[in-house]
């Protein structure tokens, strides 16, 4: 799109920092200016010139081959707040997704925390499902539900057997498979739950500045373990057939609007379910 409409653009692969860029801030006569070379294209950027900023998954700078183990620490540590620094010099800019915000609202307990002050807020009748995320077993037992859905806190993937597995999508289990849970487990890594909710149908809905996309997944059509309990699981299964654009909800509308305006957010993505009991999750 950008090439279509004849706009000036500069990419920069941040995990490239050292290899494939020449960079120096300077400031000089009452007036800064960063400047950024691709040594592959030659392309130059001035950060004077730079109205908006669309930031996607920024990576840490990969280092260069040094064998002494301190001095690599020390290099990593000073490359990696200087990626920060050049990352939150253009907070300025009108910008999609923020350098500042987007990390600490990736915080599922500041989402919660937010989630619920602008349902009080609102007078809405929008839920959320009941969460514990805890090192103690006493407070699973105390907590647990009769079905509960297990998630991953941060971890993308793991080895097993020698294959990378994707645990991405939450996991169902029954109080009593809880069980095998142990109070030394807990100890070497905390666990996140919620109680698992009954669903009609699920809203996946992405909001661009104030506009709101809402897509309807009849999720409850897929298979058991390939969709039903989680929509994420359903590509291969069929995901596509279930799938539909409908009207968001103005009740969810209004949440949307204000929860983005709390946590500093002009782009984000939100899964609701519609539950059985005729109430949004």
């Amino acid at each position: 799109h950008l090439q279509k409409n004849g706009d000036s653009y500069f990419r920069l692969n941040t995990e490239s920092l050292l290899t494939d860029y020449l960079f120096s801030f300077t400031y000089k006569d009452q007036s800064t200016n960063l400047l950024i070379e691709n040594k592959r294209n030659g392309k130059i950027l001035s950060s004077n010139e730079v109205i908006s900023v669309w930031e996607r998954r920024p990576n840490s700078p990969v280092l260069p081959k040094i064998i002494n183990k301190k001095i690599k620490s020390v290099v990593e540590d000073e490359t990696n707040e200087l990626a920060k620094w050049i990352r939150h010099f253009f907070n300025d800019c009108r910008s999609i997704g923020s350098s500042v915000w987007d990390r600490p609202n990736e915080s599922k307990l500041r989402q919660m925390k937010m989630a619920i002050k602008t349902i009080n807020e609102l007078g809405s009748k929008i839920k959320l499902p009941h969460t514990l995320i805890t090192n103690s077993k006493k407070d699973i037992n105390h907590f647990a539900e009769k079905e509960m859905v297990l998630k991953p806190i941060s971890a993308d993937g793991l080895m097993l057997d020698d294959k990378l597995e994707i645990p991405f999508t939450s996991r169902k289990v029954s109080y009593e498979n809880l069980n095998v849970i142990t109070q030394e487990d807990l100890e070497l890594c905390p666990s996140f739950m919620q109680e698992y909710v009954e669903k009609n149908y699920e809203l996946r809905i992405t909001a661009i500045g104030k506009k709101i996309l809402c897509c309807k997944i009849d999720s409850q059509k897929l298979p058991k373990g390939n969709g039903r309990e989680d929509w994420r699981e359903g590509y291969e299964h069929g995901l596509s057939e279930v799938e539909e654009w409908v009207d968001c909800p103005v009740e969810i509308q209004v949440f949307i609007s204000l929860y983005m305006q709390k946590m500093n957010l002009n782009f984000g993505c939100f899964d609701f379910i519609y539950a059985k009991n005729n109430s949004f999750y």
